[in-house]
């Protein structure tokens, strides 16, 4: 079934699926560079730039554009006819400690009328900070332990400009410390030097780390697009509802949460599919989502998870729709044919979350019954 099939847009949003057809013109102006190897692409979106994988649908409104998956198209034109804008989702799905936007649009011959709500918070101070008095707080600051993130603070040291050097947006908190919540490679990039000693700061005071955490994501948001890892530790680090959740079902499964986007960082045990877990939590509910962790933590302990996302797929997809007389057992057994870097050979000429995620479950099903076949033979 198609997003066309599934819901009926308003006559102001307009949607394109990406699964192979043309791409509309209005879709290309908002496009932010070219289309990759693996078929995504980057788009401006309402709260900053999204990628488009493969079965995304891109919807434009006059609320701005934003991609959902075909599931969730449904809920979005929805919230569009109910308030005319839909909310801004922060951390992996919760909007409530943020509230929500509303656009309206005024009467032929009627002039918009512009209606704002109150600043929210104090006004900072702008103060020259020394460099060395300056620090970080890395459960949600984004990792700079990365080449590319080495390359820029490079760059910013080697050919340091002030012009180009605006405030950092720095947290005075109570005990004392300045942490940074926006400017981090500026400060890394001062630190190398020898001659920049002290940098133009906005300090402001926020109620906890939590409130840190939270604008950490909006300002990085509407700016930039941010890999899932750093958004979902600075989600948890913000206590959003989704992110603790994810978490409680990993660590329970025996498994944690890795802090960088990197395979070659990757330790044991660690998960980097956070997005993905999100997503089959919405869909199928956290039983089905334990299960799948548990079954990856038991099959492949001490191992290191370079395939987990797609694993963790075909497990979801066979726990929820279990084939007859589907024993557990069997798929201990059936796993144990191979480590977690053979089972990635299945999925190796598919592109997309969800073709990927059927692969390994037609993949695992086979492995359970030729097992069945050979105990019969016996």
């Amino acid at each position: 079934m198609t997003v066309h099939q599934a819901v009926i847009p308003p006559s102001d949003v307009r949607t394109w699926i990406h699964d192979g057809r043309q791409m509309p013109a209005w879709v290309r102006e908002e496009m932010e560079g070219d289309l990759n190897s693996n078929g995504t692409f980057l788009v401006r979106s309402a709260v900053g730039a999204a990628r488009v994988h493969p079965g995304h649908v891109v919807i434009k409104h006059d609320s701005g554009v934003w991609v959902r998956t075909p599931e969730e198209v449904a809920g979005l034109v929805e919230g569009f006819r109910a308030c005319g804008a839909a909310h801004l989702p922060v951390g992996p799905g919760k909007v409530a400690q943020f509230g929500s936007s509303r656009k309206t649009k005024p009467r032929r011959g009627e002039e918009r009328k512009l209606a704002y709500r109150p600043p929210v918070g104090t006004r900072p101070s702008i103060e020259w900070m020394f460099v060395a008095d300056l620090s970080v707080d890395a459960s949600y600051q984004r990792s700079i332990d990365n080449d590319s993130s080495r390359r820029l603070i490079a760059s910013i040291a080697a050919n340091f400009d002030w012009r180009l050097c605006a405030p950092l947006v720095v947290s005075r908190r109570n005990d004392g410390s300045k942490i940074i919540i926006d400017g981090q490679h500026r400060w890394a990039a001062a630190q190398r030097r020898k001659d920049i000693d002290q940098l133009p700061c906005c300090l402001f005071s926020y109620d906890s780390p939590e409130d840190e955490a939270r604008m950490f994501i909006l300002a990085n948001r509407a700016r930039k697009p941010m890999n899932r890892l750093d958004d979902f530790h600075a989600a948890l680090a913000a206590a959003d509802e989704d992110a603790l959740e994810i978490r409680d079902l990993v660590t329970q499964a025996g498994l944690s949460i890795a802090r960088k986007m990197a395979i070659a960082t990757l330790e044991p045990g660690q998960v980097m599919f956070t997005s993905s877990i999100s997503q089959a939590l919405r869909r199928y509910g956290a039983p089905v989502v334990s299960a799948a962790l548990t079954t990856i933590a038991e099959c492949f302990r001490g191992q290191v998870l370079s395939n987990g996302s797609a694993i963790f797929g075909g497990l979801v997809k066979v726990f929820a729709n279990p084939p007859q007389g589907f024993d557990p057992d069997d798929l201990y057994h059936a796993l144990g044919m191979l480590d977690a870097a053979g089972w990635g050979d299945f999925v190796t000429d598919q592109s997309g979350t969800e073709a990927r995620a059927i692969a390994m479950r037609t993949a695992i099903i086979e492995a359970i019954n030729s097992l069945e076949r050979v105990e019969a033979a016996e």
